[in-house]
């Protein structure tokens, strides 16, 4: 089967039946046809006559005939360490749980990123499986010969009523039918449909083993955000959080339903954020994400607050002053006026500097690349308040392919 690689914002994926590297146009047309019945954004994966352009989505596309592979910007353009980089952010800010070792194994092998998440999926979930089934409990109401559990005094009133010799009974049944394995076994089914890996192909054909008697009917349309793990599904935890990942975008194309496309994308702007906050947090006293303090405006009569503001992150430093950084996932440039920083990014920090008294610095954040003159970390453009200008607005880029060397530059720019 084909398989795409394309980097999300800088490169296309040419519509042409005359090139190997490209979708033909009925390929073109299925990626359209999910797109809007998956309620992805269209504005973010633009298909034209001639080219498909992926703008901030990345990760990866199943089709029909074909598999697309959507891959972060890294210096170098090589898709191996681009697919490490994004595989780290994964890591660092909570969707994969994977160890350095597994890391280095993964990209070896080049492995695109379904595969990935397959084996690392697949892999423990057999380790948990091997510990035992998770069940659950259902409570039962029967007519039985003997008490089972405890007596239904109100049905089984009834039944002596009308001479009835069973007795009424409620008791607690263990049942390995349930969401959480229904949703497992469902993400495996997927996994053996799509995988090509010899080893992740075994380890989803023996779980499927360990959970035969479970139903495999589940509405992958209405998957639960969150679910209540306990102490006896705890160790699922994980599992279920990749299954939800392979599962959340599978979709029909027909109405039997046996063209299935699916994707496991994730939005760059959100998982920089993320990722910045994780990084913030080793070099900061208290970072809150998503402040929601205060509204821009209060209404007249009522009081009541108006356009939420919502800064990425309000960090308290060592030093005891408060600064707001806001992260954007766009492309800066040196060659250009400002560093081509929009219009509508300048007046978001003006409201957090007018708005926020405690707050004298607002930073923007930039992934740093080629086209910035300055290396990384070091302080790019500037703004003061006319009204006071003891406020300001910083413009830096950061280094995010490099954990290590992206902490060493927000420390600097923070303390």
């Amino acid at each position: 089967m084909k398989h795409l690689i394309v980097t999300e914002c800088y490169e296309s994926i040419p519509i042409s039946v005359m090139e190997e590297a490209a979708l033909t146009p009925l390929e073109a047309d299925e990626l359209s046809r999910y797109v809007r019945i998956a309620g992805l954004d269209e504005d973010l994966i633009r298909i034209t006559r001639t080219e498909v352009i992926f703008i901030n989505y990345v990760g990866f596309i199943q089709l029909t005939s074909c598999s697309i592979e959507i891959l972060p910007k890294v210096a170098g353009d090589d898709p191996v360490r681009s697919r490490k980089v994004l595989l780290r952010m994964l890591q660092k800010t909570g969707y994969l749980d994977i160890h350095e070792s597994q890391l280095g194994l993964l990209v070896t092998e080049k492995m695109n990123l379904f595969e990935i998440i397959a084996y690392l999926f697949t892999g423990k979930l057999i380790k948990e499986l091997n510990k035992g089934v998770y069940h659950s409990y259902r409570v039962q109401y029967e007519e039985l010969q003997s008490v089972r559990g405890k007596i239904n005094l109100v049905s089984q009133l009834q039944r002596t009523y009308n001479k009835s010799t069973d007795i009424s009974c409620i008791f607690d049944e263990f049942q390995t039918d349930n969401v959480l394995n229904r949703i497992l076994k469902a993400a495996i089914r997927r996994v053996i449909t799509l995988s090509k890996h010899m080893e992740t192909r075994k380890k989803a054909r023996q779980s499927m083993i360990y959970l035969d008697e479970v139903d495999e009917s589940v509405d992958i349309r209405q998957l639960p955000d969150e679910f209540n793990f306990d102490r006896n599904n705890k160790r699922f935890q994980e599992s279920w959080r990749m299954a939800k990942l392979i599962l959340s975008q599978t979709t029909s194309l027909s109405a039997a339903g046996k063209s299935q496309n699916t994707s496991i994308l994730f939005k760059m702007n959100d998982l920089f954020e993320m990722y910045m906050a994780y990084l913030v947090k080793k070099v900061a006293m208290e970072v809150i994400v998503k402040d929601h303090s205060y509204k821009l405006l209060i209404k007249d009569g009522t009081q009541r607050g108006v356009f939420q503001l919502e800064p990425d992150l309000l960090v308290s430093l060592k030093n005891g002053s408060k600064v707001i950084i806001d992260t954007k996932w766009k492309r800066i440039d040196s060659s250009i006026a400002r560093h081509g920083v929009q219009r509508n990014d300048f007046y978001q920090m003006y409201a957090y500097l007018t708005r926020y008294d405690d707050v004298g610095t607002v930073f923007l954040l930039y992934p740093h690349h080629d086209g910035i003159f300055n290396s990384g970390g070091t302080f790019l453009e500037s703004w003061g308040l006319e009204q006071d200008e003891r406020k300001k607005l910083k413009v830096f880029s950061i280094s995010y392919e490099d954990e290590f060397k992206a902490i060493d530059e927000l420390s600097t720019i923070l303390l």
